[in-house]
């Protein structure tokens, strides 16, 4: 990414990561306006989520030795990623159930796989979608994750399975 693709929201992010680090380490520098811009390039080009990357700060010095830690965007960006690989692990199963659920029926809507799982993760970890659905889309999301439901609590396939099954002999055993 070049600087003059940065936007004043990656600015922003990197001016309050970098406020982060200084809030947990009194010793942290205060770069200036090149420092910032460097880091806003370097989370721009990782695409992570603000929070994100503020969660990395966190788990940077949470994890941090003895010896400290030396703040540079890529251990940040590192912290951030698994920060957020962690918070999806740690949802409960039923939740993690219905993200995927809506992953797959914001698919189905058109929507891309990419941005879909990034829909439907932000939304389970209880954040903000970061995309408006229209009306429109929001009543088809909820008519398609409503049907999912009403296929998953009707009868289990395997029992149907097993009816069938057994109906074929009956039926054999007449004849």
């Amino acid at each position: 990414m070049r600087l003059e693709d940065l936007t004043e929201e990656h600015i922003a992010t990197a001016s309050l990561v970098l406020a982060k680090c200084a809030s947990f380490d009194p010793w942290f520098p205060n770069g200036g306006d090149a420092v910032t811009l460097a880091w806003a390039e370097a989370f721009a080009e990782s695409r992570l989520a603000r929070e994100d990357l503020l969660a990395g700060v966190a788990r940077m010095y949470r994890h941090a030795g003895e010896d400290g830690v030396r703040p540079v965007p890529g251990i940040i960006i590192r912290h951030a990623t698994a920060a957020y690989s962690e918070a999806l692990a740690l949802l409960p199963a039923e939740r993690r159930a219905r993200m995927i659920d809506a992953e797959h029926a914001l698919q189905n809507m058109g929507i891309t796989p990419p941005e879909a799982h990034h829909i439907a993760r932000r939304v389970a970890l209880g954040r903000d979608p970061g995309r408006k659905l229209t009306r429109a889309q929001r009543d088809e999301l909820e008519h398609r994750l409503a049907e999912r439901r009403a296929l998953e609590s009707g009868p289990s396939r395997g029992i149907a399975l097993r009816e069938l099954v057994a109906r074929a002999f009956r039926s054999v055993g007449r004849a």
